[in-house]
């Protein structure tokens, strides 16, 4: 088994931003997911970056990037996992946006549930007490 001396980077490395893919046109789709159900602010790309569509959002360490993807393909499997301070009013807000998820039960340590975005992307959303 590795130590933490086993690799000189850890510690090093941080996430900076997670990207996942929207189809082209689907920036709407997107802030109305992400800004309106989700809460989260979103952030003026950089103006080199403008011209390729998709959004930037800030979160409490880093930033998601919705970038366009064409032709685009969901992501079913890998997804984020994003950790929330109140998972039930996240719960709440879903169900009052009629807007499906899962809650999953399998890791005693933490709460958390599954959904999708508006592209069928693939997301956990989770609390640790």
């Amino acid at each position: 088994m590795n130590t933490p001396a086993d690799f000189p980077m850890n510690g090093a490395i941080a996430l900076d931003h997670v990207q996942l893919a929207i189809p082209k046109g689907g920036e709407g789709h997107a802030r109305a997911f992400w800004g309106g159900i989700i809460g989260l602010a979103e952030i003026e790309k950089p103006a080199a970056l403008r011209a390729r569509g998709g959004l930037w959002y800030l979160l409490t360490h880093g930033e998601l990037h919705l970038g366009v993807q064409t032709p685009f393909s969901p992501a079913r499997k890998a997804h984020p996992g994003f950790r929330v301070t109140d998972i039930n009013a996240l719960a709440d807000r879903l169900t009052a946006a009629n807007h499906p998820f899962t809650w999953d039960n399998a890791l005693k340590d933490r709460k958390r549930f599954f959904t999708t975005n508006p592209f069928e992307n693939r997301l956990e959303f989770l609390e640790i007490p």
